[in-house]
């Protein structure tokens, strides 16, 4: 851990204290500690850790199934293990909770009430208004980013522990690139130890310039037009996409980006190796997740040469899709709800007895389809619905 020393220090007195009736929330930019030091205090107060991080689901019921008899119930640990009690982590609580994790936020809120154990959370931004209910609930701790000078320091023990002969230019490069973000520095500086035990500056200036403003768009337009494997790994590595995200959206983007067939075969082959490190990861193995942005950057600068500008496609098609189909069952369900009001079926009847019959009758634009129509309450979406075939 280095810098924040006022914020780490506020943590390990708090959780000394152990109080119970507030969580704490860290919050700040990304890859300045937070969940680091989450780990190394509870080594050090002999705490185990359980954890949900981002890629868990979040919906009211799963937190409930996972924490509740975390929080409720003495660990086992405590009497068979060296160890002091149980922490519970909600990494990340600002990246999860869309739609699909609805009842999430008063799930975690609920926990923290009743808890027994202390909860601790990580966040970037906490900010958003669907985290009120958690922030009034919870100690706020704010963490800033690492000052350069910091960072070079941790540059140069790394580089003496690992036998690397590096330049002070080059750390400074890399610490400055880095914009105040210690974990974005470190990959920066294994990047370009591969292979070699020693890092000059010419080697930094490899290195893409970060800018953590970019959007989604711009930053797949760099990966793709990167001039190298290297390049093109910086920008992944501050991608703020989530994992499975971005995999699906190299995916769908590749045909675009290569029109050699051999070049894309090869892109496919080294990315389906990323989807397999995907997998093993789960929710884990985090350890493993380097060697995914590895496998995504040399994925997309087989042929750097070859770059020509095309248009992104960003979501996902798969998202695209899932968007579509949703909107269509919407359309079929405000029909279905239409005609059981009318003759006093269910929706389910109306989907199976009336819907093919209907199809047919909007097929062509009669006095009778008009009427029915009409007498339905059947809007232009609901029409140019049952007019597309099957």
């Amino acid at each position: 851990m280095v810098g924040n020393e006022e914020a780490k220090a506020t943590f390990l007195k708090r959780l000394k204290e152990r109080r119970k009736q507030k969580a704490i929330l860290l919050y700040g930019p990304a890859g300045v500690g937070k969940t680091t030091l989450v780990y190394a205090a509870a080594k050090d107060l002999k705490y185990s850790v359980i954890e949900m991080n981002a890629s868990d689901a979040r919906t009211g019921k799963i937190i409930k199934k996972i924490a509740g008899p975390v929080v409720s119930l003495t660990s086992l640990d405590e009497f068979f293990l060296d160890i002091e009690g149980t922490l519970l982590l909600f990494d990340e609580v600002d990246g999860i909770f869309g739609r699909e994790d609805l009842g999430g936020v008063h799930a975690i809120v609920k926990i923290i009430k009743e808890s027994h154990i202390p909860i601790i959370m990580t966040a970037n931004n906490p900010n958003i208004l669907k985290l009120r209910p958690i922030t009034k609930a919870s100690d706020l701790i704010k963490f800033r980013e690492v000052r350069t000078p910091l960072i070079i320091t941790l540059l140069e023990k790394i580089c003496r522990t690992e036998g690397i002969s590096a330049e002070r230019e080059a750390l400074e490069s890399i610490a400055q690139n880095s914009q105040g973000d210690v974990r974005s520095a470190i990959n920066d500086l294994q990047i370009l130890c591969v292979g070699k035990n020693a890092i000059r500056k010419e080697d930094a200036q490899r290195l893409t310039a970060r800018n953590k403003n970019l959007n989604v768009h711009q930053m797949l337009k760099g990966v793709f037009s990167a001039t190298s494997p290297q390049k093109a790994w910086s920008i992944l590595s501050n991608s703020i996409i989530k994992y499975d995200t971005l995999l699906l959206a190299i995916h769908d983007n590749l045909p675009h980006r290569y029109s050699d067939p051999e070049n894309l075969a090869v892109a496919y082959e080294i990315l389906s190796r990323a989807d397999i490190f995907m997998g093993r990861i789960g929710k884990e193995l985090w350890q493993l997740l380097p060697y995914v942005y590895e496998l995504l950057a040399q994925s997309v600068a087989i042929a750097p040469k070859t770059y020509q500008p095309f248009n992104i496609i960003f979501p996902p098609i798969k998202f695209s899709l899932l968007n579509w189909r949703r909107r269509e069952r919407n359309i079929l369900a405000n029909i279905c709800a239409k005609i059981g009001l009318r003759c006093h079926v269910s929706k389910r009847m109306a989907n199976r007895d009336f819907i093919p019959f209907l199809r047919v009758i909007f097929r062509k634009e009669s006095e009778q389809a008009l009427k029915i129509a009409k007498w339905l309450e059947l809007d232009e979406k609901n029409l140019e619905y049952l007019r597309r075939s099957d």
